[in-house]
C-alpha cells in the first residue's frame, strides 16, 4: 500500500486542504476595517490622541480562585506603558507596578524594584503590539496583511472575523459584530514569561462600549486564558491624550 493515494485518503486530504485566498479576500478585509473605524468613531478621532490612562477594577483569577483588585494604566505609543494593581491577598495588600520604557523595564512588588528580563520586555512590548492593534486605525496602514476568518458567533452575536498579520509580530485574530461592526474579541498566543507555563491562546472580549472623546470605548472586558477565565475588569475611566510626561514611566522607587 506504500506510495498509493487510497479514496479515503484523497478525501481527507481535500478536507485539511488550507482554503485558497481570492485575490480580493484583503480587498474585503480593508473594507470591513474600514467599516469597524468608522463604527468607533472614525480614524480622524481614533488617531488623534497616542496615549491613554484608564482606572479599572474587577476580579483577578491568576492565582486560583477570583480575587477583587484594582488597577491604574498609562499607555503611549507602542513603547511605554505603566500598570499599578492592589489587590488583597491573605489579609496583606499587594501592590504590584510593571513599567515599559522603550527597551526598559522594571517590575516592583510592595516597593521592592527589579529590572526585567530581556524575554519579559519583549514580550511586554508584544502585549503593547496587540493593544495597538485592537485600537484598530492601525490597521489601515499598508503593512498589515489581512485575511478572512470566516463568519462565527461571539456569545450570542454574529460576528465575522480578520486575520491581521504583520511582519516580526504574532498574528492577531479580530471578530466583528457583523450588525454594528464594533468589535466584540481578540485572540492571539502569549507567554507567560514570569509564571514560567509557557505559551497560551488569549481571548479578549469587549463590552458596554461608551463614547469617550468622540470615540466608542469598550468600558468592560473579560480575559480567558486557554479558555478559563483570568481577569474581569470594569473601566471606571478612560482619558485619551496627546501626550503623557515621560517621567510616568521612569523606574518606580525603592
Amino acid at each position: 500500500m506504500r506510495g498509493i493515494l487510497t479514496a479515503a485518503t484523497m478525501v481527507g486530504l481535500v478536507l485539511v486542504a488550507p482554503r485558497v485566498a481570492r485575490a480580493d479576500d484583503e480587498a474585503d478585509m480593508k473594507a470591513l476595517i474600514e467599516k469597524a473605524v468608522k463604527a468607533h468613531g472614525g480614524l480622524e478621532k481614533l488617531s488623534k490622541n497616542k496615549a491613554v490612562t484608564s482606572k479599572f477594577k474587577g476580579k483577578f483569577y491568576g492565582m486560583g480562585e477570583g480575587i477583587d483588585y484594582t488597577a491604574d494604566m498609562s499607555v503611549q505609543g507602542q513603547t511605554q506603558m505603566r500598570f499599578d494593581l492592589s489587590f488583597d491577598a491573605g489579609g496583606m495588600k499587594i501592590t504590584v507596578v510593571n513599567v515599559l520604557n522603550g527597551d526598559k523595564g522594571w517590575s516592583s512588588i510592595n516597593g521592592k524594584t527589579e529590572e526585567m528580563s530581556k524575554e519579559a520586555i519583549d514580550e511586554g512590548k508584544e502585549g503593547l503590539y496587540f493593544g495597538w492593534v485592537s485600537a484598530l486605525y492601525p490597521l489601515t496602514e499598508k503593512e498589515f496583511k489581512l485575511a478572512p476568518l470566516g463568519d462565527s458567533k461571539v456569545g450570542d452575536k454574529e460576528a465575522v472575523g480578520v486575520k491581521v498579520s504583520r511582519k516580526d509580530h504574532r498574528d492577531v485574530n479580530l471578530y466583528f459584530d457583523k450588525k454594528t461592526n464594533m468589535l466584540l474579541k481578540m485572540e492571539h498566543q502569549s507567554k507567560d514569561v514570569m509564571g514560567g507555563t509557557g505559551e497560551f491562546n488569549q481571548e479578549t472580549f469587549y463590552d458596554d462600549y461608551k463614547e469617550v472623546a468622540g470615540t466608542k470605548q469598550p468600558h468592560k472586558l473579560v480575559i480567558k486564558r486557554d479558555g478559563k477565565d483570568y481577569v474581569d475588569a470594569e473601566i471606571t475611566e478612560t482619558k485619551p491624550v496627546e501626550k503623557l510626561d515621560d517621567k510616568v514611566f521612569d523606574k518606580p522607587k525603592d
